[in-house]
């Protein structure tokens, strides 16, 4: 097998998200492609004028596809129906607070692009919040001339009544277990049928293809699932929560498990380590979830990991000094 190059590696997660894009697109119309083109814009710029003023090779930091990378996964995490500036915000802090402050790729602590993310959630929460429901014929009301009025200026009205919709982790948050399954037996279609579990299945696709390819290390998405899972179980007897598999497919959770949680920049070095910051991440991401006043929580999750990942390091290495790491 190639030896396995930051270009190769982008390039093969770039291939990965693929199916989750395509799907994306489907179910929510042409605003997915316009908020990854948009941050794509934004980052690229941004890392041009960062590296020029450090000094350095401007064509290689653009050449090895990690601002490609950043800019989907923002994309796909962000409301399909945006202004242009908060897209273009997220890519630029994601990559100057995110990456460059730190001297650049591989130096940083923490995921660029949850970076950016989570700035914008924070800045412009109402709108960020705003979710269509599931329609493969959404694309046409995105092309519309009121959509691309709001993409442009900003302004909502009367966009918000059509589109505005609660995602299931927003009932979930909101209403409760019962109003969830209430809802979806109630709604023909898509949103009946799982939209956004199609949504994790094509995240789920790519991620296989990347573990089977080695390209990202398996401890990662396994333990995030273990730890989601694990602690979704336990709410589920203690609070009466939302089954384990809901949880699973529900939100980012594969997402992060497969392209977020396995930035080997930001995990531990160490396998046991590993283990620990990975499942770390589903258990945070869940009592975000059934505690917190966010309806995912995996984006909080990462960061707070990323944060220990150097002292997990620390604590494999001393508590099994003089042992091998498998």
């Amino acid at each position: 097998m190639a030896a396995l190059t930051t270009p190769r590696i982008m390039g093969e997660v770039l291939l990965a998200l693929t199916p989750a894009a395509a799907v994306s697109i489907w179910l929510f119309g042409v605003g997915v492609a316009l908020n990854i083109a948009t941050v794509l814009v934004a980052a690229t710029l941004v890392e041009a004028v960062a590296v020029r003023a450090r000094g350095g090779s401007v064509r290689a930091a653009l050449g090895d596809g990690s601002v490609l990378v950043t800019a989907l996964i923002i994309g796909l995490c962000l409301p399909p129906l945006l202004p242009w500036w908060i897209p273009a915000l997220a890519g630029a802090l994601a990559v100057l607070l995110g990456k460059q402050v730190y001297g650049g790729l591989g130096q940083n602590v923490f995921n660029p692009a949850i970076v950016g993310y989570v700035a914008v959630v924070l800045a412009f929460p109402q709108a960020t919040g705003m979710w269509p429901a599931p329609d493969p014929t959404l694309g046409a009301v995105i092309s519309n001339g009121e959509a691309w009025r709001y993409f442009l200026s900003g302004e909502l009205t009367p966009l918000a009544d059509a589109l505005t919709h609660a995602t299931p982790l927003d009932r979930l948050a909101t209403d409760g277990l019962a109003a969830l399954l209430a809802h979806e037996a109630a709604v023909p279609g898509l949103a009946a049928t799982g939209a956004w579990t199609w949504l994790g299945l094509a995240f789920l696709l790519g991620g296989i293809g990347l573990v089977a390819r080695r390209t990202i290390d398996w401890r990662l998405p396994s333990g995030v699932l273990i730890g989601t899972a694990a602690t979704a179980a336990l709410f589920a007897v203690v609070t009466d929560g939302a089954a384990v598999g809901f949880h699973l497919l529900a939100g980012a959770t594969l997402m992060v498990a497969f392209f977020i949680a396995t930035d080997p920049v930001t995990a531990p070095v160490e396998s046991r380590a590993r283990w620990l910051y990975a499942a770390g991440i589903g258990v945070v991401a869940m009592v975000i979830r059934e505690l917190g006043g966010h309806p995912d929580g995996f984006a909080f999750a990462i960061l707070m990991m990323n944060a220990t990942a150097p002292l997990l390091d620390y604590w494999v290495r001393r508590s099994w000094r003089g042992t091998a790491d498998s």
